[in-house]
């Protein structure tokens, strides 16, 4: 598919036999005893707020996961190595933040972690989006550890309390929905923003580097939007205190 327009034939085929395929799964479901995931608890206002968010986040972290690397080489003109190494950092705090985000959540309720964790994410963006045309490797460094910091508290805790808006007997079908759409939105981010710095390096009258800049740029700006919509929902969605459903 990479050789292909966004609007080809191929492409555009392929996303609507997807769409219909998952229109099809979700009315097949709600006429089974027993269907595979139980759908109709995404009717739960405040799950299904949990849901989205999610997808938005994930989308918004595998997003910036594949710019940054890039534009360390095509950019900064770094090697791959020091791309990995640059990046290694901010995977360490967030993978070490991520064990006490429970702990947190558990001690001061689930707004504050999660809230916190999210506008963290946002202004790291905010930052990479106004930098972006110039940004040496050790503010990038900086910037990325930041938004590995705030997905570390963030992650786990937006999953955690979205499982905790349903009854026991469902938090399977939650699970099963959360994780569906970890893997979809991780593919999701990663096509847009792909797809939005190969339109600025189309631009030939500018040099390589330049155009993937600015592409950068755009696709940081696109992930704040996102960003910014999801800590939106989320303040409405959750709760200081949640206690178990």
């Amino acid at each position: 598919m990479a050789g292909y327009d966004f609007f080809s034939v191929p492409v555009l085929g392929g996303l609507v036999v997807g769409i219909a395929g998952l229109l099809v799964l979700v009315k097949r479901s709600s006429h089974l005893e027993q269907p595979i995931v139980n759908l109709s608890i995404l009717k739960n206002g405040k799950f299904a707020g949990h849901v989205i968010a999610f997808f938005l986040f994930q989308i918004v972290n595998l997003g910036m996961s594949f710019i940054i690397p890039n534009y360390i080489q095509l950019v900064n003109h770094s090697s791959s190595t020091v791309a990995g190494l640059l990046v290694f950092p901010g995977a360490i705090i967030g993978a070490c933040f991520a064990p006490f985000s429970g702990r947190i959540l558990d001690r001061l309720g689930a707004k504050k972690p999660i809230i916190f964790g999210v506008s963290l994410l946002a202004f790291a963006l905010c930052l990479f989006s106004i930098l972006a045309l110039h940004l040496p490797n050790a503010w990038l460094t900086v910037i990325y550890i930041l938004s590995m910091a705030g997905t570390g508290i963030a992650f786990g805790n937006i999953m955690t309390n979205g499982q905790k808006q349903v009854t026991s007997d469902k938090r399977a079908d939650a699970n099963a929905i959360f994780n569906t759409l970890q893997q979809f939105a991780g593919a999701v981010g990663t096509t847009v923003a792909s797809l939005v710095v190969a339109l600025s390096q189309s631009n030939t009258s500018i040099s390589y580097s330049e155009a993937t800049a600015i592409g950068s740029r755009n696709a940081f700006i696109i992930l704040l939007v996102l960003a910014v919509i999801e800590l939106i929902i989320l303040f409405r969605v959750v709760d200081g205190k949640q206690k178990e459903a």
